[in-house]
């Protein structure tokens, strides 16, 4: 904890801390003295062995010249013991009876007991260091007799934090009389005291200069009283839980040059004025996620080393005045919400040396950092930057030590002298769309690279030889790219200490044979290695000689026949991917087998018979898309920590087991595509509170939903479509607060619309498709909004009567703009695990895109009046939107169109954006064979009003209001619409006259369409009107 503060030592003027150099001594160290000294050493407890200074006291020698001794005047006045393997003795020693001590260091030891209350007998200590000794208990009320102390160190290491307590007595009580303190450390003491108890005792120190007390379980709110200490240099209260915001008096402590407020749970905006105190050198906020605030602009006086707001939610764009900070050597923003393009100036930061903006909204071109020649360490990764890395841009960035750019939207080619950057030790830039050939580049077995990530990319052609002579190499990540050509794996035998290495997902054919008779002893010792879709076709013999693997993907393969007995004896192995690949079967026998892989993914093989029961303890296990025909019963064994668990399309049969049910942890629990028949257990969703998702679907199972759901329900995705299911939709599923994916369809449902699934207001995704649900969608006492609804799918049932006017405007994230509702409501996704993996559906959305562009494509090849209303609103029958491995049947995809940026809705004038277009927006296939359910956007109409009117496309002859720039040229290409898209979109002669022909043909096909014709301004305007008499 007082790391951070030991990095700026010059900031303090401590000139007594160290104990280790003796005071000269005006005369040899008086006879009494040494005698204490020896008595004390016979009485103390430690180990010989390790000890400097302790097992070096002897009669012999004069005792002010023993190590760790200080004397004046012959009186020892300083003991240095610390690091001595100290663990015990100290009650009973005479260290009490040296009554001119006034330095004493026990720091570092392992005294397990409770602090002597025998200290108050030294009443001249004016240091005092007990950090990191061992000590437990109550602290005792005999410290604060110490009046004359200075300095009180009784910090604890994170490792036995809070084993010291001050409570008993408080911290109001120990510090009234320590009016003499200049420096107080108490990290990891569990004091436990809320805002004004601590604050108001601590401001009773009007000395005091430092003040150390991260982890002490204190609360807020920080009281203003602590401006009174004007004497402060040093405030460091990291990791306590303040739960409340940053006063603004603390600008007034001027004398601040150090500011640690880290993980403490701070709230609203933090205040500009303290970025502004002139004497403040480093500012640590980090790690307050409920912080807000912007940088401020930086006067020319500024004097901050270090500022790091990273992990907080401060936001807005990086100041052009940041270059005002001319001693700024760290920045860190990281994990903020920053945005906008970096400033020029900030490449006149010529003392930084570490640079972290990762996880941002920054966007545009790279900057230059050419000035920065002390830069080592930096991270601009998961954020915007676009543009091309030139050899520019690290001219002179001799001293760089880790470059992250990944995750960024980056072009062009990689420069191959970044890999000769003499004391580069880590090149990450994955997830971008750099391109082109990696070049060899001089001098590899001389690099210092032990860190090289370049997957996710487009890199094409062989991978470089220079590569297989970094010595230093302990990690090569070279997966999802387009490299080719052929790698033997006795390439890599130069690299002694390579321990990753990933080239899964390229175009690489990889020959595992090592030839050379040596190459097994040779060969690097690899704990993690991707070999995805390699075209192995076997699996490669030397990893029987790779007992330390921990991670193994042989994913896509086409390797036939059995998995190898051995593959599951490797003691470490976390994760095995066998995927994809032609397995039939595995070799025996399985006595005594015991694997314990935390992750293991068998699916799409053409695996039979009982599923495996000798994995134990995994978290994540996937059978899927196998022939899996059996479920022990002991399987429930191999269950007690595992979250996901997918057995979807198999051969499985009978009832689901009832041992489901006791999976506590369980969180993902996918049968669908089997035969399951009978009810679905209650107890399923009664007893479980950990489930997430749920997928049922694709069975044969029969009887009605439990209304009998867990109150504490954590169900996000419930999926049971294409079942026989009868009866009503339960009521109980309310209690699924965070529910999102909610499919019924293709049952046999009964029973009105669920208008109590209204106070689910996290709801997207709705089915009920094709069931026999009846009577009205009105809901009267319901008052929620599905705000967050996007999908929705009432097809196929026997509703009746009107749609309800309020209904479809209500849901409110079927009209966002272009790219709003992705930005707004996020991706569908369900964090399982908790630890930033989620399952993420980016295949279901991807084939989403692919279907509904070539639906648009149809469409626009089609009637004209279907391309007409297309520029109304986009919709897709999501056949392939697949959903953890199963279908949502005819899932009606409203408004897709716009919030997947491949297409615009015309630009119509505000004063069209009106209630019915907005219905319009909702195509009628959402609730088609509905026989009796009429009203917009259906095509029946109930009742007369003629006051309605359905605006069509405006324009005069000369000059069209409508703005055809409503897809994008790769939409044509794609689909090979050019010649019909491309005249509409550029020459506006062709789309006057598309616009007319169309209309009139509308009018010919309808009797009910008419036009109207109206002056704005010098122009006139055609409208349709729609007859309803």
């Amino acid at each position: 904890m007082k790391l951070q503060i030991a990095l700026l030592p010059f900031f303090i003027s401590l000139s007594f801390i160290n104990l280790s150099m003796n005071i000269n001594a005006t005369s040899h160290c008086l006879g009494g003295e040494q005698f204490l000294l020896l008595n004390m050493k016979h009485n103390l407890i430690f180990n010989p062995a390790r000890s400097q200074k302790l097992v070096h006291w002897n009669q012999s020698g004069d005792c002010c010249q023993w190590n760790g001794v200080a004397c004046k005047k012959g009186r020892v006045i300083g003991l240095d013991l610390s690091e001595e393997f100290i663990s015990g003795g100290l009650d009973n020693s005479s260290l009490f009876n040296l009554q001119y001590l006034q330095n004493f260091n026990l720091a570092h030891n392992s005294i397990h007991s409770s602090i002597p209350a025998k200290f108050c007998l030294l009443k001249n200590l004016r240091y005092l260091n007990l950090s990191d000794a061992g000590f437990q208990g109550q602290i005792p009320i005999e410290i604060a007799y110490l009046t004359k102390l200075s300095t009180l160190d009784l910090s604890i290491s994170y490792t036995s934090q809070h084993s010291l307590k001050l409570q008993k007595p408080s911290i109001g009580m120990l510090l009234p009389n320590l009016t003499e303190l200049e420096e107080l450390y108490l990290d990891g003491v569990m004091v436990s005291a809320i805002g004004k108890e601590w604050c108001h005792a601590i401001s009773s120190l009007h000395k005091l200069r430092v003040l150390s007390m991260s982890s002490c379980n204190l609360s807020g709110p920080i009281d203003s009283s602590l401006s009174k200490l004007q004497s402060l240099l040093v405030v460091q209260l990291s990791l306590n839980n303040m739960s409340s915001p940053v006063p603004k008096s603390l600008a007034n402590i001027s004398s601040l040059t150090i500011l640690h407020l880290g993980n403490c749970g701070l709230t609203e905006a933090f205040p500009k004025g303290i970025f502004q105190m002139q004497n403040l050198k480093v500012l640590d906020v980090s790690d307050n996620q409920d912080l807000c605030g912007s940088l401020p602009n930086f006067s020319k006086d500024g004097n901050l080393q270090i500022l790091n707001v990273s992990k907080t939610n401060f936001s807005g764009q990086l100041p052009g005045t940041i270059s005002n900070l001319k001693p700024l050597s760290t920045l860190d923003l990281s994990n903020c919400q920053f945005n906008g393009t970096l400033p020029i100036s900030l490449s006149r930061l010529t003392e930084l040396v570490h640079l972290d903006l990762s996880f941002n909204n920054f966007s545009g071109p790279l900057p230059s950092f050419t000035k920065s020649e002390n830069l080592k360490y930096l991270s601009l990764s998961q954020n915007d930057f676009t543009g091309k890395i030139t050899s520019t841009h690290w001219k002179g960035l001799l001293n760089l030590i880790s470059i992250n750019l990944g995750d960024n939207s980056l072009t062009g080619k990689v420069p191959s002298m970044l890999f000769s950057l003499p004391f580069l030790q880590e090149l990450i830039l994955p997830h971008n769309d750099l391109d082109g050939v990696l070049d060899e580049f001089p001098n590899a077995s001389f690099s210092t690279l032990k860190f090289v990530d370049l997957s996710n990319n487009k890199f094409q052609g062989p991978i470089p030889l220079s590569f297989f002579h970094l010595r230093s190499l302990v990690y090569l990540y070279l997966s999802s790219n387009q490299l080719n050509g052929t790698i033997r794996v006795n390439m890599f035998q130069h690299m002694p200490n390579l321990q990753t290495l990933g080239l899964s997902n390229n175009n690489l054919s990889v020959d595992t044979n090592l030839h050379d008779g040596h190459a097994h002893s040779s060969f690097p010792s690899l704990t993690n290695l991707y070999l995805g879709n390699c075209k192995l076709r076997k699996i490669p013999v030397f990893l029987r000689n790779q007992p330390q693997l921990i991670a193994l993907d042989l994913s896509n393969n086409q390797i036939q026949g059995m998995i190898p007995n051995w593959i599951w004896r490797f003691a470490n192995m976390a994760h095995l991917n066998l995927s994809n690949n032609f397995f039939i079967d595995m070799e025996g026998p399985f006595d005594n087998l015991s694997c314990n892989s935390m992750m293991v993914d068998l699916h799409s093989n053409q695996l039979h018979g009982s599923i495996l029961t000798f994995i134990k303890g995994a978290v994540h296990m996937d059978f899927s898309n196998n022939n899996f025909s059996f479920i022990p019963a002991d399987i429930r064994k191999c269950l007690g920590v595992t979250y996901f668990l997918s057995l979807s399309n198999n051969s499985f049969h009978g009832k689901i087991p009832q041992f489901f049910c006791n999976c506590s942890v369980l969180r993902m629990l996918d049968l669908s595509h089997n035969s399951f028949n009978s009810s679905i257990p209650k107890c399923l969703t009664s007893r479980s509170s950990a489930l997430r998702i749920l997928d049922l679907s694709g069975n044969k199972l029969t009887g009605s939903m439990s209304n009998t759901i867990s109150s504490s329900c954590d169900l996000r995705f419930l999926n049971l479509n294409g079942n026989f299911l009868g009866g009503i939709i339960p009521k109980s599923l309310v209690n699924c607060k965070k529910l999102e994916l909610l499919n019924l369809g293709n049952n046999m449902l009964s029973g009105r619309f669920p208008c109590f699934l209204w106070s689910v207001s996290t709801l997207r995704v709705l089915i009920l498709r094709s069931n026999q649900l009846y009577g009205s969608l009105q809901c009267q006492h319901s008052s929620g909004i599905w705000k967050m609804l996007h999908i929705v799918d009432l097809a196929s049932n026997n509703f009746t009567g009107a749609l309800p006017q309020a209904l479809l405007p209500s849901w409110i994230a079927l009209m966002g703009g272009e790219g709003e509702s992705q930005e707004k409501y996020g991706i569908l996704s369900v964090d399982i695990y908790d630890f930033h993996h989620s399952v993420r559906f980016e295949d279901a959305t991807a084939s989403m895109n692919k279907v509904l562009a070539m639906k648009l494509a149809k469409m626009l090849a089609a009637l004209p009046s279907l391309a007409i209303n297309t520029m109304f609103s986009y919709f897709v029958n999501a056949y392939q939107f697949q959903i953890g491995g199963a279908y949502l049947d005819s899932a009606t995809v409203v408004n897709k169109g716009l919030q997947m940026n491949l297409v615009k809705i015309p630009a119509f004038s505000l004063h069209w954006i009106s209630h019915q277009i907005i219905l319009k927006s909702f195509q009628a296939d959402s609730f088609e064979g509905n026989e009796r359910l009429s009203g917009p956007p259906l095509g029946k109409i109930c009742g007369d009003d003629s006051s309605r009117i359905t605006p069509s496309l405006a324009y005069d002859e000369t000059n069209s209001t409508i703005d055809w720039n409503f897809l994008s040229a790769e939409l044509g290409f794609t689909f090979g619409l050019g010649l019909i898209i491309l005249p509409l979109i550029l020459w506006k002669r062709w789309r006057l006259w598309y616009i007319e022909k169309v209309e009139n043909l509308l009018c010919w096909i309808f009797p009910q369409l008419y036009f109207v014709y109206q002056r704005h301004g010098e122009q006139k305007y055609r409208y349709l009107r729609w007859n309803h008499g």
